[in-house]
């Protein structure tokens, strides 16, 4: 019977549950679309209507003779007064009833005979926008009313043809408003689901992981993200209007979103691709981050409306996300080629493409005509791709999983110190053998070389369990600034190495470096030891896998560690 090993094992299992979990979220997915896409005929009820769709029935002249398009306000203006008027005439009401319509970046009045029924009322400040908003607009209809002409007056914010009032309803507000609701009740759930995961991903991601000694906080940056769009879109919905009194505020709450809210998508991609070393991806940060800046400066000042800024700066965060689609898409092309795992990079292409496809789609159906809901698609774009984010961050979670599944107490002794816990001369060595067996000739190395002093004298003086704290602190100090750029091993009794491998070796070292004296000088600081720890290092960095450059860096790395080691025992 052929063995199968438990590492085979222990892949195939994991590797099915992965199957499964995508399988079940993909199943999730098309359980929404396909309620949204099929729902049938509701059935007739014996209810009567409480409200009524009246758009089609303003007019221009109070004769009724020019039916008003809504869709085309911005063609009846006058551009010199900036003003429109619209009419419709009141059907015979028993009782008092409600008109409510929506407008956008509009001032409205609504008159009877010459008396103002109602009129945009909003909170006033000199950092808001100009535009009252996108707001409901609502008022009582008198049945005194009855036979005689609403005008509806539109008064023009931003020197622009893009006059929006439209969706007009008269009959029960309470009933309206539920209508209006029910109808976004599908983005308003995706909204949700997007803040809700948002504030998942947050807290996973400071939750303590055993096993988990380095934190680039990947799932804070998709977190926020989610979070980020999870708030604009359900602004975008239209239903919060009914429900808070500032729109001006939402307004602007909205806009600012807007611009801010692509930068945590390209930290998070740059946690996991590192994007950002691409110059020209840096270069577009740099301006989307400024404009952002840009905005909320000129907003402070009142000197120019954030309104008008809003397309110059999608413009640059759509060039980001473009930018970002090709990048990743050409990474994970290059992953696959070299025969590494790439699931983690297919995910991430697989989501900024469907929400790349997603929000040109929308700006289309946008452009053609002023859509109630402008996130329509876009939501479920950025609702895929945080979905598949937050999969790719948490491979490195299932990855120690993993671990923990397949190594047993046996396989711990044969690559763990057992006294440290970090890794032995076993795993260092086969370290370096994967690294000279690497086929990738632009792979760089760096070898940092370390020894305790003054061991043997703890030992003899103090007694061997006080040698044993000595070389435990050691590991710990060791760990905590060079084990966050590398892998930590103890090859002897007092000697430890670590190998960092990275695009920026000697910054990575330089920065460890400083942590590494601080922590000693804070250690001998606390009186908590019988002794000075002092820990001597050599560093040097090998850019070729041919295996006498390898040990020729380690000489290098050795003899530099001996220099340090007598010019501490000099100063001590």
């Amino acid at each position: 019977m052929k063995n199968i090993s438990p590492k085979g094992k222990h892949t195939k299992r994991i590797f099915v549950i992965k199957i499964l979990y995508i399988l079940g979220l993909l199943g999730m997915l098309s359980l929404i679309y396909l309620i949204q896409t099929g729902k049938e005929k509701p059935l007739q009820s014996n209810k009567q209507p409480t409200y009524q769709n009246i758009t089609s029935q303003w007019t221009l002249d109070k004769e009724g003779t020019q039916p008003a398009n809504v869709k085309k306000l911005g063609e009846y203006m006058d551009e010199e007064s900036g003003l429109l008027s619209m009419y419709y005439l009141v059907p015979e009401l028993s009782a008092d009833t409600s008109l409510v319509y929506r407008s956008k970046d509009v001032s409205t009045r609504v008159l009877v005979d010459g008396e103002v029924l109602y009129e945009t009322s909003v909170y006033n400040s000199p950092f808001y926008n100009k535009s009252p908003g996108n707001l409901w607009n609502m008022l009582q209809v008198s049945s005194k009313h009855s036979g005689k002409h609403l005008e509806l007056q539109i008064a023009m914010t931003y020197d622009t043809n893009a006059v929006t009032a439209d969706s007009f309803y008269l009959g029960d507000k309470a009933d309206i408003i539920i209508g209006i609701c029910t109808k976004n009740s599908f983005g308003i759930v995706i909204s949700l689901l997007l803040m809700l995961l948002g504030v998942v991903l947050i807290v996973v991601d400071f939750l303590p992981t055993t096993g988990q000694t380095k934190r680039h906080h990947g799932l804070w940056w998709v977190g926020l993200y989610a979070l980020l769009n999870g708030v604009w879109s359900i602004i975008e919905t239209n239903v919060m209007q009914f429900f808070v009194d500032d729109m001006r505020m939402v307004q602007l709450l909205g806009n600012m979103l807007m611009m801010i809210s692509t930068v945590p998508l390209v930290f998070y991609v740059h946690v996991e691709l590192g994007i950002l070393h691409n110059r020209i991806m840096r270069i577009l940060c740099y301006f989307c981050t400024s404009s952002t800046l840009l905005c909320a400066v000129v907003q402070h000042s009142g000197s120019i409306d954030m309104h008008t800024m809003i397309i110059p700066a999608s413009i640059f965060m759509v060039n980001v996300d473009l930018m970002m689609c090709g990048w990743i898409i050409t990474k994970c092309v290059n992953i696959k080629k070299s025969g590494k795992p790439y699931i983690n990079c297919a995910l991430m292409t697989i989501g900024v493409t469907l929400r790349c496809i997603c929000s040109v789609a929308e700006t289309v159906r946008t452009l053609n005509s002023d859509r109630l809901d402008r996130a329509g698609l876009i939501r479920i774009g950025m609702l895929i791709l945080c979905i598949c984010f937050g999969i790719g961050s948490q491979i490195d979670t299932y990855k120690i999983v993993e671990q923990g599944l397949k190594y047993d107490f046996v396989s711990k002794l044969a690559y763990c110190d057992g006294l440290t816990g970090i890794g032995n001369r076993t795993a260092y060595l086969e370290a370096l053998d994967a690294y000279k067996n690497s086929s990738k000739e632009s792979n760089h190395l760096g070898i940092v070389y370390l020894d305790v002093n003054n061991l043997k004298r703890v030992n003899d003086n103090l007694g061997h369990e006080y040698g044993d704290k000595l070389i435990l602190t050691a590991a710990q100090i060791i760990e905590a600034s060079f084990g966050f750029y590398g892998t930590t091993y103890r090859i002897g009794g007092d000697e430890f190495c670590v190998l960092i491998t990275d695009d920026n070796i000697k910054t990575e070292y330089e920065r460890a470096v400083v942590v590494f004296r601080q922590l000693i000088e804070e250690e001998n600081k606390s009186g908590n030891n019988e002794y000075d720890i002092q820990i001597a290092h050599g560093f040097s960095v090998c850019h070729d896998t041919a295996a006498d450059k390898v040990e020729d860096a380690i000489a290098k790395a050795d003899s530099a560690m001996y220099q340090n080691k007598a010019f501490l025992k000099g100063i001590a």
